[in-house]
């Protein structure tokens, strides 16, 4: 086999590589993604949406405060979670 012809196909084969390893790593988001739709979907709404209005539509806040409830009570429904963070809202704003 000629160089030319070596140099070629380790080319493709790092150019194949590197596709299989960006569609694995777009699988992995997609999961990531469905698996964080899916824990919300769970929620009463109701829940969610008092949650949201005292936060004042800060989701980045909800998240925050959702990781710390998960850390700090591990083995807790999500729908547990998103009780208790309203539950500690509504009770520093004195509602």
């Amino acid at each position: 086999m000629s160089i030319g012809l070596t140099v070629l196909l380790v080319i493709v084969g790092i150019v194949l590589l590197y596709c299989a390893l960006e569609k694995f790593s777009n699988k992995s988001r997609a999961d990531e993604i469905f698996a964080d739709w899916q824990r919300k979907s769970v929620i009463d709404p109701e829940t969610r949406r008092r949650t949201i209005v005292i936060a004042g539509h800060d989701m980045e806040r909800i998240e925050r405060l959702l990781e710390i409830a998960r850390r700090n009570n591990p083995d807790r429904t999500e729908q547990w979670y998103w009780e208790k963070i309203l539950y500690d809202m509504e009770r520093d704003r004195g509602v």
